[in-house]
């Protein structure tokens, strides 16, 4: 399995480090030929480097310039920019600023590489099924509803970004190349609702049991790496929620609810949710739904393209300052309760508890609830590698997913009782018909507090301010398609029929 993986990183690397050439008028993409010259798609070693392939992508993609949590945390968040400028511009929503970052983040290329992939593999695996007898027909059925799940999610990923874009449902491996339009949004969902409602038919809850092997290991190699039946189940959540579909919401989260011990997942103690070796290690697998590893025994650790890039410092690295943090005055009113295990100033003493936080009585409060990390604080050395996953859905976010859920349909009782699931994991008071709170800001503020630097905090505030507005800018960016990035001057410039988004002319 390390030869393939590294395969896919490899292919990563190749398609975000290609230059744009004028090949790349089908949406600036780079062809999925960078992979397909590498498999000639005869034997079992073809469909298993081209499946790891589309995860190396998809990893690339997410990670490359901290896109996940500066899409998830930086406009309107918590997080504030120490001294980068490019980082104040996103804050503020000014996406049209000239910085480097800036113009990588509005650039979907690498996104639709992913696509291509999948698409490719999707079209051609079955040729290995009719020359390779290894490669069996439940190899083959597993295969592709993993790339259909890609697929699917990345054009969730891409819509909650950008809105309207191209919907593409073969791959391009044959070279043409032809100009796309943008299609609407609710078009693309419905693309990608489709294939995971096909994939969900076909993905198991796992790989490798019992006698059965996987591409030749069992389960403790494949468990917590690929994307199973209840990661497409928490998809399908997500992707209804954000439409406000929340009656078929209702129906998929509560299969993920009723179904992630199929998957040996449980809740997390404050000790594994912030512990270098907990629920953020790639090691880690016991509270994970969606998760993207970047295991240092398979070199993909890095000092790059993690959160703690950005958020971590002296004493845990030796940086002096980090380049994102939360300033004091935020995380006292985010965290009101004393015995909040996650952070707490008790009241009389006036000690802290700082699970989420290093250096709290400091000047800057470091961010340091994401620790994975190696040689961090060696003297002389100036940066850390990081292991990090990318943790995208984890139980305690979907248990707060589907209280939401609950509490539009005003079923109110299950809503509570699952908020109190995660505010008890905490130490905090449990919400009763006498709080303060409405159970919409309470459930919103809890995700803001036990999902904060998981990159939920802009995609929470959209779908809060939707349901009810409690912040005018936001709603107003609602209305007007402002939630959605400008579409880069390179994708413009190499496609005369797509358009920028209204809100960026």
């Amino acid at each position: 399995m390390k030869k393939y993986i590294k395969v896919a990183i490899a292919l990563s690397a190749a398609v975000l480090l290609l230059p744009i050439t004028s090949c790349d008028k089908q949406l600036d993409v780079v062809a999925s030929d960078v992979a397909s010259e590498e498999l000639q798609w005869k034997s079992i070693s073809d469909t298993k480097a081209g499946l790891m392939g589309i995860y190396g992508l998809m990893r690339a993609a997410m990670f490359d310039n901290n896109a996940h949590w500066v899409y998830g945390e930086m406009r309107e968040g918590d997080f504030e920019s120490f001294n980068r400028a490019d980082l104040d511009a996103i804050h503020d929503h000014d996406l049209k600023a000239s910085y480097p970052v800036i113009k990588s983040l509005t650039n979907w290329r690498r996104f639709y590489a992913v696509i291509n992939a999948a698409s490719l593999f999707i079209e051609r695996a079955h040729e290995v099924f009719e020359k390779d007898k290894r490669y069996t027909e439940i190899n083959l059925k597993w295969d592709i509803a993993q790339a259909r799940t890609i697929r699917a999610f990345t054009y969730f990923y891409m819509v909650r970004i950008w809105g309207d874009v191209p919907l593409l449902r073969k791959s391009f491996d044959d070279g043409e190349f032809l100009e796309r339009p943008k299609n609407d949004k609710e078009t693309v969902l419905a693309f990608a609702e489709e294939e995971l409602l096909k994939a969900v038919e076909d993905l198991p809850y796992g790989y490798g049991f019992l006698t059965e092997s996987y591409y030749g290991a069992g389960s403790s190699v494949w468990r917590g790496v690929l994307f199973n039946k209840v990661t497409a189940y928490a998809i399908l959540s997500h992707m209804a929620a954000w439409q406000q579909r929340y009656i078929q919401a209702d129906a998929y989260s509560k299969f993920v609810l009723d179904t992630y011990d199929r998957i040996a997942v449980s809740y997390s103690s404050i000790g594994t949710l912030t512990g270098r070796t907990g629920i953020f290690s790639t090691e880690y697998v016991g509270g994970q739904i969606l998760a993207v590893g970047s295991p240092y025994y398979l070199s993909e650790a890095t000092a790059t393209g993690h959160i703690e890039e950005l958020t971590l410092a002296a004493p845990l690295v030796s940086k002096k300052n980090p380049a994102i943090f939360i300033p004091k005055d935020t995380i006292s009113k985010t965290f009101p309760e004393p015995n909040d295990t996650r952070f707490g100033i008790d009241t009389i003493s006036g000690l802290t508890r700082t699970n989420y936080f290093t250096n709290y009585s400091g000047e800057t409060p470091i961010f340091s609830k994401i620790k994975v990390l190696r040689d961090g604080n060696t003297t002389g050395n100036s940066y850390a590698v990081f292991g990090s996953a990318l943790v995208f859905t984890r139980l305690e976010e979907m248990t707060l997913l589907r209280a939401e859920i609950l509490a539009v349909l005003k079923q109110e009782t299950e809503a509570i009782r699952l908020l109190n699931v995660v505010k008890t994991l905490r130490n905090t008071t449990p919400f009763t018909s006498a709080s303060k709170e409405d159970l919409i800001t309470a459930i919103f503020e809890e995700r803001r507090r036990e999902l904060m630097g998981e990159g939920w905090r802009w995609y929470d505030q959209i779908r809060l301010n939707r349901i009810k507005t409690v912040n005018q800018r936001i709603g107003e960016m609602i209305d007007n398609d402002g939630i959605y990035w400008p579409i880069a001057s390179e994708v413009l410039k190499n496609n005369s029929l797509i358009k920028q988004n209204d809100y960026w002319n």
